[in-house]
């Protein structure tokens, strides 16, 4: 009774256009949160403990977090579910040296594993809208690109060239329209391409950080993470750079900002004297994205 209160006060609370509502209250360090499942569902990954990052699902109603894999042994994070429901993508490690990029087809389970060369991380990982490409982030012999490939772990193929580190990769909902972080021009800068990575455009033009860049359901608006006024913020922006609009104002950091598939509401990881917990938020001009 106390879970279907709270989220009919959750409800009430954005209907309003009011502040942030938390939605955890451990206040143990998270990352990641994305709405799975048509919005039912959360998944995040937390610091269970100092030598264990888990992977944890979270029922959207009545809050309650279970682990996503009871088995794990491992630091399991920078988690994407494809679009269909089928695969989950995710770095497994048990320290900064020993880190696997993994796919999981979820029913029947059966890993894939990502083998690339170098000493990277795996970084960043999504699915195309079609659920037919995995594109993540790794530096094999120079600066971190963004690469593709297949859910079996085949057909493995750079997209982005240049200098410059490259990381969190977003598609608009038709799959034609990459958006992504690059430091190509000394700082993090959000820039788009085609799905190939060919026709680059920069958005962003700041002295300081722009990250963690996701689109938007309609794929008409970007939200991400920007330094400008001094910490971790968060920001939307039209998808062609215009109409900035600052959407948190916090002593502490917001960061890693994940839209809700309506296409209204954002969900991120906020710190609030030292304790980080997840935030639901709504966008102030954003439309309801219809379902299909």
């Amino acid at each position: 009774m106390r879970a279907n209160l709270f989220f009919i006060f959750i409800a009430g609370t954005l209907a309003l256009g009011a502040a942030e509502v938390r939605l955890t209250t451990d206040g143990t360090n998270k990352r990641d949160p994305r709405f799975i499942n048509g919005g039912k569902e959360i998944m995040y990954s937390f610091d269970e403990t100092r030598a264990l990052i888990r992977l944890m699902v979270m029922d959207a109603k009545n809050l309650k977090p279970q682990p996503m894999f009871k088995d794990a042994n491992k630091h399991q994070l920078n988690a994407a579910m494809s679009p269909d429901g089928k695969y989950i993508a995710f770095n497994e490690c048990t320290g900064n040296l020993t880190a696997h990029f993994v796919i999981r087809h979820r029913d029947p389970r059966k890993d894939a594993h990502v083998k690339h060369g170098g000493r990277g991380g795996y970084r960043s990982p999504v699915f195309s809208p079609d659920s037919k490409f995995v594109f993540y982030c790794f530096a094999e012999t120079g600066p971190q690109h963004i690469w593709r490939v297949t859910p079996d772990g085949k057909n493995k193929k750079q997209i982005t060239e240049g200098t410059g580190v490259n990381n969190w990769p977003s598609f608009t909902p038709d799959g034609k329209t990459l958006v992504f972080g690059s430091s190509r021009t000394n700082t993090y800068e959000i820039y788009t391409s085609d799905a190939d990575g060919k026709n680059v455009k920069r958005l962003t033009n700041n002295a300081v950080m722009d990250i963690r860049p996701e689109v938007s359901p309609d794929g008409r608006r970007i939200v991400f993470t920007s330094l400008r006024d001094g910490n971790r913020e968060l920001y939307v922006m039209d998808i062609d750079g215009k109409n900035l609009r600052r959407l948190t104002h916090n002593d502490e950091r917001d960061d890693y900002a994940s839209w809700h598939p309506d296409g209204r509401r954002i969900i991120y990881v906020g710190e609030r004297g030292g304790r980080f917990d997840i935030y639901l938020l709504d966008v102030p001009g954003a439309t309801k994205t219809a379902r299909k």
